[in-house]
């Protein structure tokens, strides 16, 4: 009963609306259907064609252009955590059941220290955490580490980003992660080598597969 009073009384204050075109909708955290039809797009990412050695496979769930593209903009660099619940409702319409089977640890891709700190939160925890566990995954966000600052990889080529981002993470628990099933997860994939090089972390401390979900893609299939 005091939640649903709270619900009336946050909706009053703090009517819902669309992160995309600011239009009204009936529940906070929802899209409205012209902007949801804009944005969402579930698909695989060939990791054959963007020549990822180490990921087994990649489901993303949105195009990152359009409504998409600021709100995760707007998490990353202006502090707004409040769209965190519009992304996760993402995911729940995106991934169908049975999409992504079953895997034994969920792990975001994760920030190093000194930008963890300057931000004050991953936005993959924000963004991955509450979906995973209510799909009933285990949820480990300590276990991978990225052990130095690197460049952001949207400013640098392809041949760059490879150099850039080898050997920047490291598995704090090998054993929790040998002969399981790993979903990295992260907000963005372009090219998919920051993704390969967590997936490559991963299997040099014995995981059996890791398969990758993002929950936008500026790449092709």
């Amino acid at each position: 009963m005091l939640k649903q009073l709270w619900t009336i009384v946050l909706d009053l204050v703090y009517p819902p609306k669309c992160p995309g075109c600011r239009g009204g909708v009936d529940v906070h955290g929802s899209w409205c259907g012209a902007c949801l039809g804009r944005v969402l797009a579930p698909r695989e990412i060939s990791v054959h064609l963007h020549r990822l050695h180490h990921l087994d496979f990649c489901l993303t769930v949105c195009d990152y252009s359009g409504g998409v593209k600021r709100v995760i903009h707007d998490m990353k660099f202006r502090q707004a955590k409040k769209y965190a619940c519009h992304l996760e409702g993402l995911l729940e319409m995106g991934v169908a059941p049975g999409r992504i089977l079953s895997p034994e640890l969920v792990i975001p891709v994760p920030l190093h220290a000194e930008r963890l700190k300057e931000r004050g939160y991953n936005q993959n925890d924000l963004i991955f955490k509450g979906w995973a566990k209510r799909q009933g995954l285990m949820w480990c966000s300590d276990n991978l580490v990225r052990t130095r600052p690197t460049q952001p990889q949207w400013e640098l080529k392809l041949s760059e980003r490879r150099k850039n981002i080898k050997d920047a993470f490291v598995v704090t628990r090998p054993d929790d992660v040998f002969g399981r099933s790993i979903l990295l997860v992260d907000d963005i994939i372009t090219s998919g080598t920051t993704m390969d090089e967590c997936a490559r972390t991963l299997k040099k401390s014995g995981a059996r597969t890791v398969c990758g979900l993002t929950l936008a893609s500026g790449a092709p299939n």
